[in-house]
């Protein structure tokens, strides 16, 4: 073949290699932020989690199980049970409204676990979004101080 015909060749192989290799790149991008706010999440979560397991559970009256369910709600979101009115979150977006407590209790009606998740929270990466519901999410035993007659302050 003489070198006529292989004219043009190398600017439709930088072309095609140039698209692929963009490809990827994108794709690493997407994939690696989603993976750091997930894994944000996560740590979130585990710290909220903890948290709850070992705060007093004040059971008065359906009031102060909302309180302390809320108490929890801003560790998780803002890193402080109580943040000032212009904290920013720990992860970008993140709600208190989008954690989910949910309290395990045994036969005697005393707390034997917490449950902590994340809802209807979107990742809006480069070129997708993504929707976590349910995940991430720690179980904990509860191995705070019960106090079934006191109420939240």
């Amino acid at each position: 073949m003489s070198r006529v015909n292989q004219r043009g060749h190398a600017m439709i192989e930088l072309a095609v290699s140039a698209a692929v290799m963009m490809s990827c790149v994108a794709g690493t991008v997407q994939f690696g932020y989603t993976f750091y706010i997930y894994n944000e999440l996560v740590t979130a979560v585990g710290n909220g989690g903890r948290y709850a397991a070992m705060r007093t559970y004040r059971s008065a009256g359906q009031p102060d199980i909302e309180k302390g369910e809320a108490a929890i709600r801003n560790m998780v979101a803002f890193g402080d049970s109580r943040p000032a009115p212009d904290a920013l979150p720990q992860v970008a977006n993140l709600k208190p409204e989008q954690v989910r407590v949910e309290w395990v209790m045994d036969e005697a009606g005393r707390p034997a676990a917490v449950s902590v998740s994340i809802v209807n929270y979107t990742v809006d990466a480069a070129f997708g979004m993504f929707r976590f519901t349910g995940k991430p999410a720690a179980e904990y035993p509860f191995v705070g101080r019960f106090a079934p007659s006191e109420s939240e302050p």
